[in-house]
């Protein structure tokens, strides 16, 4: 995945696929989620705010030295020790934990692969006619009449 918020060295990068391959591992059929490239998908994200971009920049900082605290690199510590490292971060850096698990999950549930691999087709209007819309509906709102008392401001 290509992008025009590049943010990330090529380490960081490499940092980011390990990490992301933690937090959505490969299983039977799924991918893993750094071995698809959502590492783009997330500096794409956080490349469009300053706040966002910091806090990426930061965490990775964090998770590089979680994992020497866990005796290496993260890339080099066996599966176990990167899930302490992680655990590490997560508790200690909970809000770009969050983030990190969130921006992961959107690019990892949108991406085309993962989509085929759930069987799953966004919905296409042109599959369905919505009932047309039932105005008679608001009647009871109508008769109800104002219910709130403006402020003056």
């Amino acid at each position: 995945m290509t992008t025009t918020n590049d943010i990330l060295s090529s380490d960081q990068r490499s940092l980011m696929d390990a990490v992301l391959n933690r937090i959505v591992p490969a299983q039977g059929d799924m991918p893993a989620a750094g071995d698809l490239g959502i590492t783009g998908f997330i500096e794409s994200v956080a490349g469009d705010n300053a706040d966002s971009r910091r806090l990426l920049l930061e965490g990775l900082v964090q998770i590089e030295g979680a994992a020497a605290e866990h005796g290496g690199s993260f890339g080099a510590l066996s599966t176990d020790a990167r899930i302490e490292a992680l655990r590490s971060v997560e508790t200690n850096s909970p809000a770009f934990f969050q983030y990190l698990v969130t921006q992961t999950y959107r690019g990892y549930y949108t991406h085309e692969a993962v989509t085929a691999a759930l069987s799953y087709r966004a919905p296409n209007r042109a599959d369905y006619d919505p009932l047309p819309f039932d105005e008679s509906l608001l009647d009871p709102v109508r008769q109800r009449g104002q219910v709130w008392v403006p402020t003056n401001g």
